[in-house]
């Protein structure tokens, strides 16, 4: 009997442990997993699409600036919930060398183009409709979200999978201000 309650609460949870796998939640301290895409301390990769207005940019378009690359998808729970902490960092730094980018892993345009509406996401994404998107094999991420500080020399700085980069880790990069007079 307690065999089969075992066996039934596992088949009940298997369907959730690939995302969390992908996510890192049931990851080893000591893991073999060789880390996926760009590294700290490497450059950047060059972004390169067009926004969800068919506007064509580059990631290279921001150098001078600190740049938070994320990668999100529409169907993906963790970076919905990552979105709120992105629009309140976008916002408490709009007046400084800070710039959000976001970059969608959405095959269907139009669903990507509802949560950028419905929850109010500001800054500018690329589309990436497609597995064979050129920016996937030049920025191949292992989880979504994935998140990627980089300096304004364009160098990575920090990488967070499946979670927010923190604001300290922004505020290093950023100019230092004066004292207010």
């Amino acid at each position: 009997m307690r065999a089969t309650a075992f066996v039934a609460m596992l088949l009940a949870f298997a369907p959730l442990t690939s995302g969390c796998t992908k996510l890192g939640l049931f990851r080893r301290a000591e893991s073999s997993r060789a880390p996926v895409g760009p590294r700290v301390g490497s450059p950047a990769p060059d972004l390169e699409g067009e926004d969800f207005e068919g506007k064509h940019f580059k990631l290279s378009d921001y150098r001078g600036k600190v740049v938070m690359v994320t990668f999100w998808a529409s169907w993906c729970k963790p970076c919905r919930e990552l979105i709120p902490h992105e629009r309140a960092m976008a916002e408490r730094y709009k007046n400084s060398s800070f710039v959000v980018v976001g970059v969608n892993y959405d095959n269907d345009p139009e669903r990507a183009r509802r949560v950028i509406a419905t929850d109010c996401v500001t800054w500018r994404n690329m589309q990436t409709s497609g597995d064979d998107h050129p920016i996937k094999t030049l920025w191949p991420v292992g989880a979504l979200p994935s998140t990627y500080l980089i300096d304004p020399q364009g160098v990575i700085r920090h990488v967070k999978e499946g979670g927010a980069i923190p604001d300290a880790e922004v505020e290093k990069l950023l100019p230092k201000r004066g004292p207010a007079r």
